[in-house]
């Protein structure tokens, strides 16, 4: 934790500016959300332990923070649901846009997300109830 109050406030200002994008990263297929959730996460356990706490338990970013933490990857609910949002928005901005070279490049960006996306495979953990000493 930082001891100048000054540079807390600030630390903390720009974490909340980052949930903020992060929140926006949801909606918006270009942006995205968890490293602005991680540098949120960052800056707040150098600013304020209870921001850090809330955006833990927070029922929207929480998860995001506990898959980084646990090395677990992106689960197949999340992924669908992610996948889905992003080209339900791209196909809308197809059609508001109606200028080819846009929708190409934002077409390949979108494909290129979407790979990345799905090669990030979900990492299983092993339970100690489910480990046997006997043979």
């Amino acid at each position: 934790m930082v001891k100048n109050k000054a540079l807390r406030i600030l630390l903390a200002a720009l974490g909340l500016l980052c949930v903020a994008l992060g929140f926006l990263g949801i909606l918006l297929p270009i942006l995205p959300t968890t490293p602005f959730i991680l540098l949120a996460a960052v800056l707040f356990s150098f600013s304020n332990r209870g921001l850090g706490l809330w955006l833990e338990k927070n029922k929207t970013f929480g998860p995001y923070l506990k898959h980084w933490k646990e090395g677990t990857g992106i689960p197949r609910a999340v992924k669908v649901k992610v996948l889905s949002m992003l080209w339900v928005s791209l196909t809308i901005t197809f059609f508001l846009l109606q200028k080819p070279l846009l929708i190409a490049m934002l077409a390949a960006i979108g494909t290129s997300v979407s790979i990345y996306i799905i090669s990030i495979k979900p990492k299983t953990t092993v339970k100690p109830s489910t480990i046997s000493c006997n043979p």
